[in-house]
């Protein structure tokens, strides 16, 4: 279960954070440029890593420390 929930707010937080990253990339290039640049799957790509970093941080946490 808590793989799950680990899984889902990676997804979420990654995806939100690929729309700030890529929106913030176009606004630079539309400022330098004048023409909206941008990476188009950058959100997606972003979500899946945040969902595999998340589910890594989650069995860190969970599992005892090796001696």
């Amino acid at each position: 279960m808590r793989t799950l929930v680990a899984v889902l707010i990676g997804l979420v937080a990654g995806f939100f954070t690929g729309l700030v990253i890529d929106q913030i990339i176009g606004v630079v290039g539309l400022l330098t440029s004048g023409d909206p640049g941008g990476f188009r799957f950058l959100p997606v790509v972003l979500a899946v890593l945040g969902a595999i970093v998340a589910v890594l941080v989650a069995r860190r946490r969970t599992t005892p420390p090796h001696r």
